[in-house]
């Protein structure tokens, strides 16, 4: 079978599709990828020809530190539906380009879902939503919540949908033109996606009790990042690893929360009053700290770096939360934005971790005080330790597989 895997955004957006399509050719299915040049070399690297969306000038604004400043003026609003109406287009045009070129289904990641849905009603293809976040968790205080799970996520994820409609209106419209299909009225994103199988790629052990996933939707695990073929581990890192007890690690992902020196002196203080170890990695904000016993490194992954730290700072990204969690290492969460602060309320919801801190507002004193908790309280671990057992269990991408040969 020949598919085309559909995905675009951060590191945490596009890593575990490489795994899930390293995966998907080890059970003998040729994967073919859209993705933009970001992160086309991830693809090759695993022998996965990749049709490249010709996204640069628009992710270097949708990634950019400001879009996710809380106060947004009326221009800088226009600029950004812009931009995400922009986006919506260069994948339209794309996956319509792959298409073309042959494929039996297709598989997509939430943000490319309502684009790719359009064109496989209009070419007849199958699509299957293939999922590591939700548009419900962007409004966390509704749809993490243990209280009202199922009516807040159900608000969560109408209200979400609704402010994102205009954002597609455009570029479907264009499909179906292109395409010669019947024109739907432009808000219709649950209409778009209806019927269609959708798979989430995470854990249901860390949602909400009765969590309402809707009709066609099912959370089946993790599908994890598959490792460059070449990569091996920088001595210096290996070495400093040897060198003294287990480090505490910081990182904040490809979402900057803005000032990286500021940023670095928060975690360089932090460091100074638990007299820790650490080791930073620099993300593409660009964090740098120097100090005794402190190592900063670039990319290394996850699944080999967290089983060796005594505690983890970071942006609660979901696949971050999932590596951290398989670890079973235990972690301060310190989310940005987007569906960061739905994991991170999760993780202190379920007791993996004693609190978390916006991003926006973090202060050394705050960040010490509770990864020391998180350092000297036994529970925390003994709590991530166990569903650890749990999440290792799963294998998201034998579901996927599975799911595939269903009719």
């Amino acid at each position: 079978m020949r598919m085309l895997l559909v995905t675009w955004g951060s590191t945490g957006d596009v890593a575990p599709y490489v795994g899930l399509g390293v995966r998907l050719r080890a059970a003998g299915h040729e994967v073919v990828v859209a993705t933009s040049e970001r992160h086309a070399l991830a693809f090759r690297r695993h022998a996965m020809p990749v049709y490249v969306l010709p996204l640069a000038r628009q992710e270097e604004s949708a990634l950019a530190a400001d879009r996710f400043d809380r106060w947004q003026s009326p221009g800088r609003i226009r600029r950004r539906v812009r931009n995400a109406q922009d986006i919506a287009q260069v994948i339209a045009r794309g996956v319509l380009d792959a298409v073309g070129q042959g494929v039996d289904i297709i598989l997509t990641h939430p943000l490319a879902h309502p684009l790719c849905a359009v064109i496989a009603e209009g070419t007849g293809l199958p699509c299957t939503g293939i999922y590591t976040a939700a548009p419900g968790m962007l409004l966390p205080r509704l749809s993490a919540s243990p209280a009202l799970p199922r009516r807040g996520y159900r608000l969560a994820e109408t209200l979400a949908r609704a402010a994102m409609n205009p954002l597609y209106a455009p570029a479907l419209s264009w499909i179906r033109h292109e395409l010669g299909t019947r024109h739907r009225k432009a808000g219709a994103l649950d209409d778009v996606e209806r019927g269609q199988r959708v798979l989430h790629g995470y854990s249901s052990a860390l949602l909400p009790k009765d969590f309402p996933l809707a009709d066609g939707h099912a959370c089946v695990g993790y599908w994890w990042p598959a490792r460059d073929p070449g990569w091996r581990p920088d001595e210096r890192l290996v070495d400093f690893l040897a060198s003294g007890p287990a480090p505490v690690y910081f990182g904040f992902g490809s979402v900057s929360p803005g000032n990286a020196e500021r940023l670095s002196t928060t975690i360089q203080d932090v460091i100074g009053r638990l007299g820790v170890r650490a080791v930073v990695q620099a993300g593409w904000q660009g964090l740098d700290v120097s100090a005794d016993d402190v190592l900063t490194i670039g990319e290394c992954p996850h699944d080999w770096l967290f089983p060796r730290m005594a505690a983890l700072v970071h942006h609660a990204g979901p696949g971050t939360v999932g590596a951290g969690l398989k670890a079973g290492v235990p972690t301060v969460p310190v989310p940005l934005s987007l569906d960061q602060p739905f994991w991170a309320r999760r993780m202190t919801a379920l007791g993996l971790s004693p609190a978390f801190l916006s991003a926006r507002r973090l202060t050394a004193p705050k960040l010490a005080h509770a990864l020391r908790t998180t350092l000297q309280d036994k529970q925390y671990r003994d709590r991530c330790t166990k569903i650890s057992k749990i999440i290792r269990s799963e294998d998201g991408a034998a579901a996927v597989l599975s799911s595939l040969l269903q009719p």
